[in-house]
């Protein structure tokens, strides 16, 4: 394959992952509305989007693995970029998945709303916290993850070594505003106070449960995004550094 020939299709498949990247963010943004407003037909959109998403991924992988066999042996920028499309892509593939189970969890705990409107709350401390304040940080926590997959995407878009790095720092951010929100949402179920929140509200429980689970998809979010900026850090600079999403895990 002539040099110009293969510059193309790199270009082609760079252009297929940012791609893959829009769909994800807006898969992302779409489960955050729906989160925010509880629109149940907006939570449909997300699921039946991720198929879009999965065929992406897979395309960009077939591109990808077509140019290491044609090209073989490569050697470089070139090799390092192209293996590392793979991972790339199934980062954010997964990432497109959280997006959905979002969703999925929001069609899931819509029967499991309480007709009289009460909800669990307890006193952490000083502070009252309730399902209102613990889905603020939730979403709050949402806000901060998308902002992270977008410095992400733009890093790769632009082989910003030095942007990538700082985002590991990001996710620190994120891992922090997550425990919060996991802290808040475990107290209200725990200790004496949560048997009469029970006893008004037998399902309260439930969606307290899947709201943890909610805020656990989107502190993955970060993490997929540490695994893309250390694959751009060894596209560009030839070295891999693990640091801070390999010491998490």
């Amino acid at each position: 394959m002539a040099r110009s020939t293969l510059d193309r299709e790199l270009q082609e498949l760079d252009s297929q992952i940012q791609h893959l990247g829009a769909l994800v963010d807006e898969a992302l943004d779409k489960s955050l509305q729906a989160l925010s407003t509880g629109d149940l037909a907006q939570a449909g959109m997300v699921i039946e989007a991720d198929s879009t998403i999965d065929s992406v991924r897979k395309t960009v992988e077939e591109h990808a693995i077509r140019l290491l066999t044609m090209q073989q042996p490569l050697g470089g920028r070139d090799l390092r970029y192209l293996t590392s499309a793979l991972a790339i892509a199934g980062d954010l593939e997964r990432t497109g998945d959280g997006a959905a189970g979002i969703a999925q969890i929001l069609l899931r705990m819509a029967p499991l709303r309480s007709g009289q409107g009460v909800v669990s709350s307890a006193t952490v401390g000083d502070t009252q916290v309730s399902e209102a304040s613990a889905l603020r940080g939730i979403l709050e926590l949402g806000r901060e993850a998308r902002r992270v997959l977008q410095g992400t995407m733009k890093a790769f878009a632009e082989r910003d070594v030095k942007a990538a790095r700082y985002i590991w720092e990001e996710d620190d951010v994120v891992d922090v505003r997550y425990h919060l929100v996991r802290h808040d949402l475990m107290a209200m179920m725990a200790g004496a106070h949560a048997i009469p929140t029970l006893q008004n509200d037998s399902k309260a429980l439930q969606r307290v449960t899947y709201l943890l689970w909610i805020a656990h998809k989107l502190e993955r979010v970060a993490d997929h995004c540490t695994n893309v900026c250390e694959r751009l850090v060894f596209t560009v600079e030839g070295e891999s550094e693990i640091i801070a999403s390999s010491e998490k895990q």
